[in-house]
């Protein structure tokens, strides 16, 4: 038996290195070593590798470097969260967010506005140079003293009228009716406006009882009457025949308040125009002033037809030929009609170039009133207007004892073209009184067909009474009434341009007349329509100047600064 070399118990066995199999390749590193391996502890061994792996770990920020070297383009990763954390970002987000809320705020801000505008039309600023589309105080008295329900009614689309396609060929901007009746319906909650289109509704007119309706005309109407305003009573348009421009005027504010405030009167004085005598002067203009003053006008034949049993005031307009007797009958029996409860007038109207008229002589001469035929002509061209000597500027309220309007003392600027003068024969006779009621200045004188170069020269200078009133009173049922006969030498102070015209006081002083003649001396009923010009030149511009102004400033310049700035702006926020 052999003898084996016996290792004590808890002893460690050596480890022995085997030798590496035939034909196994081993790495260069280890063939290089391995002839020098020899048997270590297992400790030792553990060391070895400790030091190997921190020998890697020195060359791993080599490598790091070396591939960063390499690869200079890439750039590091970000994670979300610091993308949204950039100031960057959050600039722009800020930005954003600061446009979408502007954006948001000038949306609603007109959508409120444009709900208010149209529910509150007041608040709608009036930039027209003379403030067309704003109702005068005069107007406004008239409307807020409305107690019944009124309707007015704009004959055709609310489309058109709005967007100012009718009339617009004319010039005419009509949608002032809408603006305007809509001010009126907001400021009293008795008016109501509506839109009538007559292509859809042909029977409208024939239901009003009306033949001459046409888009463009209004119907103001209440229960107990209506009337209707024309396109004529809304605007006009006139043209200077020295320069061929044409002016284009605006009624529209004051033509509705009129026919509201006539629509709603307890009554209506009547005044009956005469005919059949061939009037010299065309009464229309007249009638329109009238009619906004609240009187009703009709039109007769004295000749044949009776004087209207309702009428107040019956007019004579410049006749050309003579009244005959019977027609001057009637006139008497107008003035003492018993069965008219009311004052009653004959307001007579002249001018310096008729025909002899006798029996019209005569019936005026019984009141005290005689009309030469001559024409006063003023001196002083101070006082005369469009530089015609005839044009000539008169006195109102001359008599102490008669006052048309209480609240007017004097009127500016009534002008009597071409007037005769007026001779009162008497004082008081026979229960008749004579008062002068306008009256030329002293320096006046009269021209006829008999004066001369040196007649005129040497002409005596007073003032000469252009409009008279012979008055007589009438006792009815204890009541006592006037009778009135009125004489205005002038004819033209009733004419177009003239007595409608703003620069002139004759409409007022008219209406005012009017008033007293029918024993209706409240001036708050009816109002005065005045036109306004709306394409007036406020401003005189050379073709040269709108020219570099049109197309140097706003088509050029103005455009250039926006655009510069924008740059400017792009540029700043670029490098945020």
């Amino acid at each position: 038996m052999s003898e084996e070399k016996k290792t004590p118990q808890g002893a460690e066995k050596p480890i022995e290195l085997s030798a590496p199999a035939e034909g196994a390749q081993l790495p260069a590193q280890e063939a290089e070593t391995a002839p020098k391996a020899e048997w270590l502890p297992e400790e030792q061994t553990a060391e070895a590798a400790v030091a190997e792996d921190a020998a890697k770990n020195e060359a791993e920020p080599e490598e790091d470097s070396l591939s960063a070297e390499r690869e200079p383009n890439k750039s590091p990763r970000h994670t979300f969260g610091s993308v949204l954390s950039s100031q960057k970002l959050r600039r722009r987000g800020i930005s954003t967010v600061f446009t979408a809320v502007f954006l948001a705020a000038v949306i609603l801000l007109n959508v409120v506005v444009s709900m208010l505008s149209s529910r509150f039309p007041s608040i709608n600023l009036d930039l027209s140079a003379q403030k067309t589309n704003s109702l005068t105080q005069d107007a406004l008295k008239v409307v807020d003293a409305v107690k019944l329900p009124t309707t007015i009614t704009i004959l055709g689309p609310e489309t058109d009228v709005r967007d100012n396609v009718l009339y617009s060929g004319y010039g005419f901007n009509y949608s002032q009716v809408a603006v305007l009746s809509d001010k009126i319906k907001e400021r009293n909650s008795n008016i109501t406006v509506k839109y009538v289109d007559l292509d859809k509704n042909p029977t409208y007119a024939s239901e009003l009882g009306e033949t001459n309706l046409t888009a463009g005309c209004v119907v103001v109407s209440t229960e107990k009457r209506h009337r209707v305003l024309q396109i004529t009573d809304l605007f006009s348009q006139q043209t200077d025949y020295t320069t061929g421009a044409a002016s284009t005027y605006s009624m529209v504010g004051t033509a509705l308040a009129s026919a509201i405030s006539q629509v709603n009167s307890e009554k209506l004085p009547v005044i009956a125009f005469a005919t059949g005598h061939e009037e010299i002067y065309d009464t229309t203009a007249l009638q329109s002033v009238l009619k906004n003053a609240s009187f009703e006008t009709v039109s007769f034949n004295i000749l044949t037809q009776e004087i209207p049993a309702n009428a107040q005031m019956v007019m004579l307009a410049s006749p050309a030929t003579d009244y005959t007797p019977q027609e001057l009958k009637k006139l008497d029996a107008f003035l003492e009609n018993s069965k008219l409860a009311a004052d009653r007038s004959l307001l007579i109207t002249f001018y310096p170039s008729q025909e002899a008229l006798p029996n019209l002589s005569s019936f005026l001469k019984e009141w005290g009133i005689e009309v030469p035929r001559a024409v006063v002509v003023e001196r002083d061209q101070s006082r005369v207007a469009q530089s015609d000597a005839s044009f000539i500027l008169t006195k109102t309220n001359v008599d102490s004892t008669i006052t048309l309007n209480s609240d007017s003392t004097q009127y500016d600027n009534v002008v009597m073209p071409q007037s005769s003068p007026i001779n009162l024969l008497f004082t008081s006779r026979g229960g008749v009184t004579t008062h002068a009621l306008a009256q030329s200045y002293d320096t006046s004188y009269l021209v006829d067909s008999g004066s001369t170069e040196e007649s005129v020269k040497n002409a005596k200078q007073q003032a000469y009474t252009t409009v008279a009133l012979a008055q007589k009173n009438l006792s009815l049922d204890g009541t006592v009434y006037k009778q009135n006969v009125i004489v205005a030498g002038s004819s033209p102070m009733f004419a177009e341009g003239v007595i409608n015209a703003s620069a002139y006081g004759n409409g007022k002083y008219v209406t005012d007349l009017a008033r007293y003649a029918t024993g209706e001396t409240d001036s708050n009923t009816g109002i005065l329509v005045m036109p306004v010009q709306t394409n007036q030149v406020d401003i005189n511009l050379s073709q040269a100047a709108s020219v570099i102004l049109g197309f140097g400033v706003f088509t050029v310049l103005i455009p250039l600064c926006v655009l510069a700035a924008g740059f400017v702006v792009f540029l700043k926020r670029r490098h945020l």
